[in-house]
């Protein structure tokens, strides 16, 4: 690797994620930057996240960004797949209820979920990370998981999306996401063994070139 950080693109702009992906990339080759700061080259560049997939949408996110920017960049998609309702929320996670927001989307699942026994409440959280550098146009994708179970009713209050729900089971399905210490996520949810697979990739891609 050079002895100077590459400055990297991550299209997101939400604040929560921003925040751990700062701590997941402090000690890496690679400087993430994100949309807020790009907001005149982007102008009014829309993406639309389509794909039936949590891949897909990552791609568009990271194909469309690059190719505005000129710049190499990463995207994720992730979810809440629950088993008892087939799956769902999944790539729908951030737009579940009409309203749209963290507490109106869990509380959505919760109604759903009243009737389902504990041993029922199975679900994982999926991220799946987009590579993509428009110089050479090289693409790669990476995912990580997350198992858990659904609680009966939200707890904690240090993390966000359907975080005070989320059982883990790195706690024996004691703690909720929402009750972790941030630093404690990296190496036990789903995006931080997603983005540490993107920077091995990275790693890997640069020592190439």
């Amino acid at each position: 690797m050079p002895n100077h950080k590459k400055e990297i693109v991550i299209a997101t702009e939400n604040n929560g994620k921003i925040e751990e992906l700062k701590r997941i990339f402090a000690n890496t080759s690679f400087v993430p930057r994100f949309l807020s700061e790009f907001t005149e080259q982007l102008g009014d560049t829309k993406i639309l996240e389509n794909a039936k997939t949590f891949e897909g949408n990552a791609l568009i996110k990271a194909i469309v960004v690059g190719e505005k920017l000129g710049i190499l960049t990463l995207a994720d998609d992730s979810g809440l797949c629950v088993d008892a309702l087939d799956g769902d929320p999944g790539v729908y996670s951030a737009r579940y209820s009409n309203e749209g927001t963290d507490i109106a989307n869990y509380e959505k699942l919760l109604k759903e979920m009243i009737n389902v026994p504990k041993e029922k409440r199975e679900c994982y959280y999926n991220c799946t990370v987009a590579i993509y550098d428009p110089e050479t146009n090289f693409v790669e994708t990476v995912s990580g998981k997350w198992q858990g179970r659904i609680a009966k009713e939200p707890r904690g209050s240090k993390s966000f999306g359907y975080a005070p729900i989320f059982l883990s089971e790195d706690s024996n399905f004691k703690k909720t996401n929402a009750e972790f210490d941030p630093e404690e996520l990296t190496n036990m949810n789903h995006r931080g063994k997603a983005f540490l697979g993107a920077i091995k990739i990275l790693d890997e891609y640069f020592n190439l070139k």
